[in-house]
């Protein structure tokens, strides 16, 4: 389980979310520039793009999971 500093480390490195905006570039271009006919380009991107969604919904949930955690406590 990722903690809630943890994710807040993640998501504020600078080399991390560079690295989260070129790989969702280079999907959304496979998108764009892909033929009628490149079925596996466009599914292989849309897989990627949706695993980055949901480390990012990890991440996120880790941070809102432990505030709710947090204002239950008080």
């Amino acid at each position: 389980m990722i903690l809630k500093n943890q994710a807040q480390k993640l998501l504020a490195d600078e080399t991390f979310l560079a690295i989260f905006v070129s790989i969702r570039t280079s999907q959304c271009n496979k998108f764009l520039h892909s033929g009628k006919d490149d079925i596996e380009v466009r599914e292989e991107a849309h897989a990627l793009l949706r695993a980055l969604n949901e480390i990012e919904n990890v991440l996120n949930r880790a941070i809102t999971d432990q505030d709710f955690r947090d204002k239950r406590i008080k």
